[in-house]
């Protein structure tokens, strides 16, 4: 006789493409973080505000991976803010205390990527959570 809890709790595609949206957006997130970008006008809004992106997008993971109704809308609002958010900061052509752009500084191709790669996960994980109708 089939395991019915184990069928039934398993994760459809629309949960696990949800899912892999979140660790997406939390690895991408950590990866871009760590790599050195070789700007001098980061500041604390950049450090403070991606380790609380990154704090959301691990407790959105951990709200998947227990199976809390929460935790679709965390993720999508943390990909959405980290997409734009990382776009305003990094792609404007102006420095000031709440950016640190690329754009005319000697960012390398590594921090292009990066950045590029974390708003592309972001923009999924926004897109699974608020872009598709629901199964």
């Amino acid at each position: 006789m089939p395991d019915t809890n184990r069928t039934m709790n398993r994760p459809t595609n629309r949960t696990g493409s949800l899912e892999a949206s979140a660790w997406a957006l939390l690895l991408l997130q950590i990866v871009h973080g760590a790599t050195p970008a070789g700007t001098h006008s980061e500041g604390h809004v950049g450090t403070v505000g991606g380790l609380a992106l990154v704090l959301a997008a691990g407790v959105a993971v951990v709200g998947f991976r227990t199976g809390r109704t929460w935790a679709r809308a965390l993720s999508g609002w943390t990909g959405l803010i980290v997409a734009v958010g990382f776009l305003l900061y990094h792609a404007v052509p102006f420095t000031s205390p709440l950016t640190n752009p690329y754009l005319g500084h000697p960012a390398g191709a590594a921090a292009w990527i990066s950045v590029t790669l974390a708003v592309a996960a972001g923009a999924w994980a926004a897109f699974e959570a608020f872009g598709r109708r629901l199964d």
